[in-house]
């Protein structure tokens, strides 16, 4: 069997190791030209506690399998440390916002612990918060270039170009698909294309039943001074961070720029501003200073809210997608390409015949993913 992975941003890179390395699949991970994508945006904050209970058994069970894997955790540059989850009240009541169900090793905090010790302050009555000691950020940057090298090390084909046009032969033959410089066939063809996803399905003249939206990541680097807090969200504000080197603070807000072009995005003075304001409400203790590094991408965001395998309607059987993170993947990559690769191989069937071979489709560079 052979599966093509289209993708080389950390879920596909992932995705594609986990086919080849845990499964002995012959891999082929198109890469594409370099470019900004979201895998090297990402702030790469990793804990177990989400609000929606399958995200969080994804989030649990990636960062269980960094922790007890040292091979992961130095690929991944993992770093530990405390997460800090700030929940917004639940209702109009004053109720507590943590919910029943925790992860093991998680506390629960009050308003009063949130400012004695973290400095966060102004919450509004009823919001409380989560802490998880063993937490920490990533570079899935990091982590996907090195399953990519691993996988050259293992005979998987990973060749640069972008898919120009793709053709699946017959009912129940496989995919052919060429690039600028190749062509190719295999038996099954995953999209882990993230914000090039819908334009990849378009050109190709696929008509998806759920498609991914996307969206402007933008967060930034800041000199910073004054009591560092740990890795947090703050669902009150919209504001998160991570502490990034010494005297450094990593800090963003969630944009309202969906339906963005995918590739590089403009960074926003204006957006940043609302940031220092944020952080200036929450963190009074926090000195920012000059912005060091802005960072924007475009991401996706799929129907489910997290990273999903899921089959492209057209093609039965022998195209998926693999995206959709809505800005989290990385919490979540390692277990979600595990059960995506053990998924997509349960649901085939080996040894598929290719009876003969459709016209290839060409599309232009200008619509390739």
């Amino acid at each position: 069997m052979r599966i093509c992975v289209v993708g080389a941003g950390v879920a596909g890179a992932l995705l594609a190791w986990r086919l080849a390395a845990e499964h002995g699949v012959r891999v082929t991970l198109l890469t594409g030209a370099p470019r900004p994508d979201a895998t090297a945006a990402s702030g790469g904050l990793v804990r177990a506690f989400e609000r929606d209970p399958e995200t969080a058994r994804l989030a649990a069970s990636s960062l269980a399998e960094l922790r007890a894997s040292r091979t992961l955790r130095k690929w991944s540059a993992y770093r530990p440390g405390t997460s800090l989850y700030v929940l917004a009240p639940a209702d109009g009541d004053g109720h507590d916002a943590v919910p029943d169900a925790l992860p093991p090793t998680a506390e629960r905090c009050d308003r009063r612990r949130l400012a004695d010790e973290f400095g966060v302050q102004g919450l509004p009555e009823g919001a409380a918060g989560v802490l998880e000691p063993h937490a920490g950020h990533l570079s899935p940057d990091g982590l996907r270039r090195a399953a990519v090298i691993d996988l050259v090390a293992r005979g998987a084909e990973v060749p640069s170009g972008r898919l120009r046009a793709v053709a699946f032969d017959g009912p129940e033959g496989g995919v052919t698909y060429r690039t600028a410089t190749q062509e190719g066939t295999a038996d099954v063809l995953v999209a882990a294309t993230g914000a090039w996803t819908g334009r990849l399905l378009r050109s190709l003249g696929v008509i998806a039943g759920d498609t991914v939206r996307t969206k402007v990541i933008q967060c930034a680097v800041y000199r910073a001074g004054g009591p560092l807090p740990p890795a947090f969200v703050d669902e009150t504000s919209g504001l998160y961070g991570r502490p990034a080197g010494p005297g450094r603070m990593l800090l963003g807000l969630p944009t309202e720029r969906w339906g963005a072009e995918p590739g590089a995005a403009r960074f926003l003075d204006h957006e940043e501003r609302a940031v220092r304001a944020a952080a200036a409400r929450r963190l009074p203790g926090l000195s920012l200073g000059r912005l060091m590094r802005p960072v924007a991408a475009v991401d996706a965001y799929g129907p489910a809210g997290r990273l999903t395998l899921a089959p492209v309607l057209g093609a039965p059987g022998r195209l998926f997608t693999f995206t959709g993170g809505s800005g989290g993947s990385a919490k979540l990559a390692l277990a979600a390409s595990r059960e995506a690769a053990s998924g997509l191989l349960a649901g085939l069937s080996c040894g598929t015949s290719r009876t003969g071979r459709a016209p290839i489709t060409t599309i232009t560079r200008r619509e390739t993913s």
